[in-house]
């Protein structure tokens, strides 16, 4: 990652990797042959396969909502979109934006941009994409409202012919090239589009992994597109294998069931650091987590029982707790990993201050109780600190509501919940604005659903200005007016924390989490 996208992340765990290599048939991690057997077991039965392994098994806590790229706003349904589709721009490992569908673009004025896309890309229909398919794509986006915030930089797409599109925008766009790397943004066909055909049935795009099958609650599997424009990937076959339970997750990679672990339960990092068959990547990342609370509904409409409980957390607590240290505590309402953000004005832990603040409210403790949401183990663990410091601090009673993904993205997105722990990935602090707390982005990612003019007016000063010292005061500006407000609780940062089978080669993980899974094979 670079300096300048990090600066003000302080320093957590750094990348380690594991001390040594093994051969295949490790009893700690055996490599498994296609058919999904150990491949020990292929050669037991003289199975010819065995020799190559061409499958990668992805073990991961939370199931897509969709396989669609438009109906959903969340990172497990980000990386099964970009298995099968690609955008005009993707976000390289260093989180900047590089052309990936595009081949050229220009800038012809302030309002105007040229891009000239690729020729001979395919779908995984045998189409070719051309620039009709760019408009459709772009123009459902930007009606979805589940990633219509990445769609707002824009006005309106012209084709200037097969290869050549023009976006028109009203004003200059700051943000622009990264809102084009979002899986809202990736291209589909066209006619698909029109017919109206079931994305999530059967995705379409021209991604290095076509769609094989969906097993609700257990695995989605892919197989490599032989005519992919890169090339075709070394890996034929990926199953991403849908494993809630942290501890299960770490046993299936240790007994060779998966070869790699998204989520790695945190209280096993140390386990698998230690086992020579497994490489852990480990590493301070722009994942920045906190409490969502409606501020539609009491208490969570009052300012200061806001401050209160922002106060009253324990935020070192809950990363010894959930994440057994892998992380570092934020007290900014936005990510001051980014330049020009700042956590001036911040409530910070301070247990004598949250009682004055919830003296100030006026509130009784008896009618504050509330739900917090939980969506995996992880925020289970968080939750049980912050419930443990509210009702030592304020007397402020709470429960602890366990949820599946799905269901937990779709109450927070309506409004219908009092409190939920979540976190938004990000790799600009005009990204994370938009999609966190623009009232457009209201039964989306807004999910503490405010609505306030100033705010939108500052973000959207903050969308337009191109000048990098300028749109950085405006970051800090901005800043201090969310510390103020409090709209929600800030808790941590989350390392980047990825364990996978040591004879896989060609792994990476950007700050914001990104992988290239084409870009994997086994040594």
């Amino acid at each position: 990652m670079t300096n300048k996208l990090m600066r003000g992340l302080a320093p957590v765990l750094a990348i380690s990797l594991a001390l040594g290599l093994t051969a295949c048939g490790s009893n700690t991690a055996e490599t498994k042959a296609a058919g999904g057997e150990t491949v020990a077991q292929a050669e037991a039965k003289g199975d010819s396969t065995a020799a190559t392994k061409d499958t990668l098994v992805i073990a991961t806590a939370n199931e897509t909502p969709s396989m669609t790229t438009n109906l959903h706003n969340a990172t497990a349904g980000d990386y099964m979109n970009k298995m099968t589709h690609n955008g005009l721009f993707l976000l390289d490992e260093n989180m900047e934006v590089q052309p990936d569908l595009v081949e050229s673009y220009e800038t012809v004025s302030d309002t105007e941009w040229v891009f000239k896309l690729r020729q001979g890309v395919k779908f995984h229909n045998g189409a070719e994409m051309k620039a009709v398919d760019v408009k459709a794509s772009l123009e459902q986006a930007k009606e979805s409202p589940e990633v219509a915030q990445y769609g707002r930089s824009y006005v309106s797409i012209e084709i200037v012919d097969d290869y050549t599109i023009k976006i028109i925008t009203d004003g200059p766009q700051a943000s622009l090239l990264n809102d084009l790397t979002s899986h809202g943004n990736f291209i589909l066909p066209a006619d698909l589009i029109e017919s109206g055909h079931d994305f999530n049935k059967e995705p379409i795009g021209t991604g290095p992994y076509k769609f094989v099958e969906w097993n609700k609650g257990e695995s989605v599997v892919f197989e490599a597109f032989e005519d992919y424009f890169k090339g075709e990937p070394a890996i034929k076959n990926v199953t991403w294998k849908i494993i809630p339970e942290g501890s299960s997750r770490t046993m299936a990679l240790e007994a060779g069931e998966v070869d790699m672990i998204i989520e790695v339960e945190t209280t096993d990092v140390s386990r698998l650091k230690d086992n020579s068959a497994i490489t852990v990547f480990d590493e301070a990342s722009t994942g920045y987590n906190y409490m969502m609370i409606n501020n539609e509904v009491a208490p969570f409409d009052n300012i200061n029982f806001r401050r209160a409980i922002a106060s009253a957390i324990d935020k070192n607590a809950i990363i010894q707790v959930a994440l057994n240290g892998g992380g570092s505590p934020v007290d900014a309402l936005v990510p001051d990993c980014f330049p020009g953000a700042t956590a001036e004005g911040a409530p910070t832990y301070d247990p004598e201050q949250a009682k004055a603040y919830f003296a100030e409210s006026g509130l009784n403790a008896a009618d504050c109780g509330f739900a917090l949401i939980c969506s995996d183990d992880t925020k289970l663990r968080a939750g049980q600190v912050i419930q443990s410091c509210l009702k030592e601090t304020l007397g402020v009673e709470i429960t602890l509501e366990s949820m599946d993904l799905a269901t937990y993205l779709d109450v927070t997105a309506t409004g219908d919940y009092q409190a939920a722990l979540g976190g938004y990935t990000t790799d600009t602090m005009m990204s994370f604005a938009k999609g966190v707390f623009h009232s457009n982005a209201i039964n989306s990612s807004n999910k503490t659903r405010i609505n306030v003019p100033e705010v939108d007016a500052i973000i959207d000063k903050m969308l337009t200005t191109v000048d990098t010292e300028e749109n950085n005061a405006i970051v800090t500006e901005f800043s201090k007016m969310m510390n103020e407000m409090c709209p929600q609780v800030p808790l941590y940062f989350k390392n980047n924390t990825r364990a996978y089978n040591a004879n896989l080669d060609g792994f990476t993980c950007g700050a914001s989490g990104g992988t290239f899974y084409d870009r994997l094979s086994w040594k």
